[in-house]
Order: structure tokens, then C-alpha cells, then sequence
């Protein structure tokens, strides 16, 4: 399942990355796989989710969000 296919305040957790720039960026932050990700809301048009990780709050684009594969 991709971080995408999440509805607003569902989870999951973090198995892979399948962009390996937007891995070493996002794991440099602490965002590793087993970290718990939550969809906190989605903007208006849908390009930008704004995810909670671990004890963060992060707004990842949407592109970036579909490589994000969860468990």
C-alpha cells in the first residue's frame, strides 16, 4: 500500500522507499522504515498530504507520497 491510498486519519507503517533521493532526505529527518505514519489531512486540491511520523509533522507532495510504500 502506498502513502497516497491512505484516507485522512488512517496509519501505517513505513516497509520502503522506492525513490532513493527522496529516501536519504527523508530518513536524514528520522523518517525510517517501522516509523508510524498517520494522514493528518489532505490539502484542498490534493497535492499535499500533512502526515504525522512518529512525533513530527511533516507535508509531503503527493508525488512523493506514492513512493512511499507501507505495511
Amino acid at each position: 500500500m502506498r502513502l497516497t491510498e491512505l484516507k485522512e486519519n488512517e496509519e501505517g507503517i513505513l516497509h520502503r522507499y522506492e525513490d532513493e533521493r527522496l529516501a536519504v532526505k527523508l530518513m536524514a529527518m528520522g523518517v525510517l522504515p517501522g516509523s508510524r505514519l498517520r494522514v493528518i489531512r489532505k490539502n484542498a486540491f490534493g497535492n499535499t498530504l500533512y502526515v504525522r511520523v512518529d512525533q513530527m509533522h511533516l507535508a509531503i507532495r503527493k508525488t512523493e507520497a506514492a513512493c512511499i510504500i507501507l505495511k
